[in-house]
C-alpha cells in the first residue's frame, strides 16, 4: 500500500460516510466505496484517526447532531435531528451525546 493510494482509500471511505450519515453504513459500502478489504480499512482507519471505521462514522454523526441542533433549536426537534444523521436508538444517541459534549442534547437545544 502506497501512501498516496493509503490516503485515496480513506478519502473514498470519508466521502461516502458523509454523503450516507443518514443511512446504515457497513463494511461492505465503505469496501465497495474505498476498493479497499475491511481488515485494510480498519487498519488505515485505526492508523489514521485512532478509531474503527464504526467509530468515526459516529463522531460524524455526533458532530453533525451537535451542529445542526445549535443551528436549528427552534424550528428542529433534537429527536428527528439524531434520526436525520443516522442513530436509530435515541436513548444511545442521548447517552453518546452527552459523553462526548458534556451537555444532553436536549439542554443544548435550550441554551443561547
Amino acid at each position: 500500500m502506497t501512501n498516496s493510494a493509503t490516503h485515496k482509500a480513506i478519502e473514498l471511505a470519508q466521502q461516502y460516510i458523509r454523503a450516507h450519515l443518514s443511512e446504515k453504513i457497513t463494511m461492505l459500502n465503505l469496501r465497495n466505496a474505498s476498493g479497499y478489504s475491511d481488515r485494510s480499512l480498519q487498519l488505515l482507519f485505526k492508523r489514521h484517526f485512532n478509531k474503527t471505521p464504526f467509530e468515526f462514522i459516529e463522531e460524524e454523526r455526533l458532530v453533525l447532531a451537535y451542529s445542526l441542533i445549535k443551528r436549528h433549536k427552534s424550528t428542529k426537534k433534537t429527536t428527528d435531528i439524531a434520526l436525520n444523521v443516522g442513530f436509530k436508538h435515541l436513548g444511545r444517541f442521548s447517552v453518546k451525546f452527552k459523553a462526548r459534549f458534556g451537555i444532553h442534547p436536549s439542554v443544548l437545544s435550550k441554551t443561547s
